[in-house]
């Protein structure tokens, strides 16, 4: 048993061919001691990559070192001082506000006032951006002299045709009750004006990923909007500003007190847990978009309460919450009483607890506004809530509710609108794009492959192969192999790599692509790689959002992985003993022969890209986080002139005229190619 864990352990793992003679007994014993759960071998390359349990594994263990590594970064005051500015440009990149849009004219618009007898309701909106419409209600103390401190309200999910706002009065009352101007900001999708907010959740938008959007990031924008028009009223006082708000709201509250130092107190309500909570426990599953920032950078929710940090700080949840479990919110909290205790200021954060499931319970509310009364105005009086009529919906509405006639708006193209994507230019001479190139390919290791561990490149070679087998790409991540090649004694060749797509099998599609039928052999190699989720089958669709989603939380995207697999399966191919040492052609159809050609742009060694069908646009895949800021698919493919040659098996050759361009700028036009089959590719130059 030891010599097969030992077998097991290594790097490549040696496995039968599944036709044939098995070639000894210890090979047949490590077969019958490695099935899968479903009955094939463990370490069967067309399974081994669609291994659940693995990758499950592993994005646990990434989880906590994430959560351990974020935590060192700032596990000091000097630390934390040192890193604050950094830390506040990092979380504006990773919510799309970096840079900040430029605020300008509102166009604050106060449609009526409702009259009520402790308090007016100016129902109003404005326009964050041009075109993006914001409706709000704004709630005024009748009592008292202003200026008056104020609170932005977060009123979270609830569907209502009248907006968020409308249905969430309750948010609202116990804070201009007490004093306090309340402004309750519509979110995004349940606004009047509609727009998208579970894009990646409910309908697939991936490509969300590629421009770096997240919705958290018009609603943190719309609150900081919300705060200017507050400010200019003259009747709000610019040192005592709090955000509150559950779920939803919870996420607003916290991330907005991130991005606007003016808010003064930050209470999320049921919108608390650490990274390492929500990819153990899969919260991704139940939250939409904007719970999450595109984690470029690796913060946690830890990171987060230490930017707020000394602000006063209180965290509230229910127990019994299955949106934000015990174990999630108490985690962060500790961190924060750390941050906090180094400022001297213990009592200006914690965690305030009501038994029940995922709300904001009248004790909550209760205690937020005790809080801020406490840091904003020295008091320590109890606030006891009483009961109130509310106001009728469509006395609250800014622009006749959702299925009204509205004025012309962005609203429903946002995600589309807030961050420019990179737009491909034609460049007359060569240093010019050599320049752009250079800028573009600094711009993917810094944003987009940032988080990709580093492979070592090693020339010695191994004689550990065999047909059919393994490697270990990540720790715990298997991608499955075959290689056909001649034995050692064999002259050696060129290396030809295909890239399997979902549903690609040995005898099925794959060999169709690499059968060298009319010529009489490949001038190379043959070998196949399976990336993690590609395999004989396929991932479903909940499996694979589920994957991708969490991957982002780690700053990574599962495209990204699945490139790391690739660029892993190159170097230990290129030391293989039938290897040349001189060309390596990569080839892959659809997304994977794109993901072939970011393998080239990353490793030099990679001489030729064959391409089927490849997608246009990163707007269909690969997904990697943040790369339609810095370049797309065809500027790609040309990053690769002069060095690799790039061949198209299918008509998609004649929509990329710019790569084409490029090569001929580059002295290389000959070296962009189409040819019918790959065997073509292979043995006829250009």
């Amino acid at each position: 048993m030891a010599l097969v864990k030992w077998i097991m352990s290594r790097t490549v793992t040696r496995l039968p061919r599944r036709r044939g003679v098995l070639p000894d007994v210890t090979a047949a014993f490590v077969a019958l001691l490695s099935f899968g759960p479903f009955g094939w071998a463990a370490d069967d390359p067309e399974h081994v990559s669609l291994d659940t349990a693995r990758m499950d594994a592993y994005l646990n263990a990434e989880a906590a070192k994430l959560r351990d590594e974020a935590w060192r970064r700032i596990d000091s005051k000097e630390k934390l001082e040192s890193q604050r500015a950094q830390l506040h440009k990092e979380f504006l990149y990773m919510i799309g506000l970096d840079p900040l849009p430029p605020r300008l004219d509102l166009k604050a618009t106060l449609v009526r006032t409702v009259d009520r007898e402790e308090f007016t309701i100016e129902v109003l909106h404005f326009q964050s951006l041009p075109g993006f419409y914001v409706t709000a209600n704004l709630y005024k103390p009748k009592n008292g002299v202003a200026p008056f401190p104020a609170v932005i309200c977060g009123p979270g999910h609830d569907v209502c045709n009248y907006g968020g706002k409308a249905v969430r009065q309750d948010y609202a009352i116990p804070w201009v009750r007490n004093g306090y101007i309340a402004l309750v900001i519509d979110p995004i999708q349940m606004a009047e004006v509609f727009g998208v907010h579970r894009g990646t959740h409910a309908w697939s938008h991936m490509d969300w990923y590629c421009r770096g959007y997240t919705p958290i990031g018009i609603e943190v924008w719309n609150a900081m909007r919300g705060i200017d028009y507050l400010l200019a009223r003259g009747d709000v006082d610019d040192t005592r500003l709090t955000i509150n708000g559950c779920s939803g709201g919870g996420h607003l509250s916290w991330m907005a007190g991130v991005a606007d130092p003016r808010i003064d107190v930050v209470q999320p309500v049921g919108g608390t847990a650490d990274v390492f909570t929500h990819i153990t426990r899969n919260l991704q599953e139940r939250h939409c978009d904007c719970a999450y920032f595109i984690n470029s950078f690796r913060h946690d929710w830890t990171t987060l309460a230490a930017q707020i940090c000394p602000r006063p700080l209180l965290i509230h949840n229910t127990t019994e919450d299955d949106y934000y479990p015990r174990s999630g919110y108490l985690a962060v909290a500790k961190r924060a009483r750390e941050a906090f205790a180094w400022y001297g200021q213990q009592e200006a954060t914690g965690v305030f607890e009501a038994p029940g499931r995922h709300a904001y319970l009248p004790v909550e509310q209760e205690k937020a506004v005790e809080f801020s009364e406490k840091w904003l105005n020295g008091s320590t009086r109890e606030i006891r809530l009483a009961p109130f009529v509310e106001t009728p919906f469509d006395q609250l509405v800014a622009l006749g509710r959702k299925l009204a006639q509205h004025p012309p708006n962005i609203n429903d193209q946002i995600q589309e609108r807030l961050i420019l994507v990179a737009h491909a230019e034609h460049y007359d001479s060569l240093p010019q794009w050599q320049e752009k190139r250079a800028e573009i390919l600094c711009n993917l290791k810094r944003y987009v492959f940032r988080n990709m561990p580093s492979w070592k490149r090693d020339t010695a070679r191994s004689e550990e192969y065999s047909s059919h087998y393994s490697i270990e790409t990540e720790p715990g991540i298997r991608a499955g192999m075959m290689s056909y090649a001649p034995g050692p004694k064999g002259p050696p060749k060129p290396l030809a790599i295909y890239i399997a797509s979902e549903g690609d099998t040995e005898v099925s599609s794959m060999w169709d692509m690499m059968k060298s039928y009319p010529f009489e052999g490949y001038a190379a190699t043959v070998h196949v790689v399976y990336p993690r989720g590609i395999g004989s089958n396929v991932w479903d669709v909940k499996q694979t959002r589920k994957y991708q989603r969490l991957s982002m939380l780690l700053g990574r995207s599962l495209d990204d992985m699945r490139l790391f697999d690739v660029l892993c399966a190159v170097d230990h191919l290129a030391k293989h003993p039938a290897f040349d040492g001189q060309e390596i052609t990569i080839v892959g159809k659809g997304a994977m022969g794109v993901l072939g050609a970011y393998a080239a742009l990353l490793d030099d060694r990679i001489t030729r890209v064959v391409l089927h069908s490849p997608p246009l646009t990163h707007r269909g895949a690969p997904i990697f986080l943040n790369v339609l800021r810095y370049t797309d698919v065809p500027q790609t493919l040309a990053m690769l002139a002069p060095r690799c040659e790039l061949v198209f098996l299918t008509h998609e050759i004649e929509h990329f005229g710019y790569t084409k361009d490029i090569f001929a700028l580059c002295g290389v036009v000959k070296k962009f190619r189409r040819c019918q089959t790959v065997a073509q590719a292979l043995n006829l130059q250009p």
